[in-house]
């Protein structure tokens, strides 16, 4: 009895078929890992930098602030000894004629502190006061952020007046205050007093 000769083309188109569907899978491997790495590029160190300059005054004409905000880090500070190498956040608002003050820190040891108290309306005249000794309007409407940060390393402002002007400032990655006004809002606030060395 003769054996029938393979055919050496079928194993050909066989080996092809293969490869090729090896491929396909490969390619449609490799598109979705690509599309996911541009979806999550914004959760990576520097992945997003977004900034503008928004056209908004740079001159406040209202002297009543009532609300005020602001988040300070200190955290690459060159020297902040004084205040700690913290992150603090600062609330006052003008309520039925009281203000509501409210402080909040931490540092990357894991110490932390938080307060709330009532204070008087010449509370508010002090902050008005310090927002106009260091021109806090000349960075209206900056924003800058950086995604993927570790942590806060900038300054947050926002500051609304009885006129309904308003103080907006934000950027992640880089103070913008003098020291000397971080120090007098954050000693004004009292979030300093239980310094190690103090």
């Amino acid at each position: 009895m003769m054996r029938k000769r393979e055919n050496p083309m079928k194993w050909l188109f066989a080996g092809l078929g293969i490869a090729l569907m090896v491929t396909a899978i490969a390619g449609g491997i490799a598109a979705v890992w690509r599309r996911t790495s541009e979806e999550n590029t914004d959760h990576i160190d520097g992945g997003v930098v977004s900034q503008e300059q928004a056209d908004v005054p740079k001159v406040i004409e209202s002297t009543e602030i009532v609300e005020f905000h602001a988040e300070i880090s200190l955290f690459s500070a060159v020297d902040a000894e004084e205040l700690g190498y913290r992150v603090y956040k600062l609330d006052a608002v003008l309520q039925d004629g009281e203000v509501i003050v409210r402080y909040d820190w931490y540092d990357r040891q894991g110490e932390s502190d938080r307060a709330e108290y009532k204070a008087e309306t010449d509370f508010m005249v002090r902050l008005r006061e310090i927002a106009a000794a260091y021109n806090f309007a000349q960075y209206n409407g900056y924003y800058h952020s950086v995604s993927g940060l570790p942590d806060m390393y900038g300054e947050i402002l926002d500051i609304e007046y009885a006129s309904g002007e308003r103080i907006y400032v934000h950027d992640n990655q880089s103070g913008f205050l003098a020291y000397e006004a971080e120090k007098d809002l954050i000693l004004l606030f009292g979030a300093a007093t239980k310094l190690d060395n103090q």
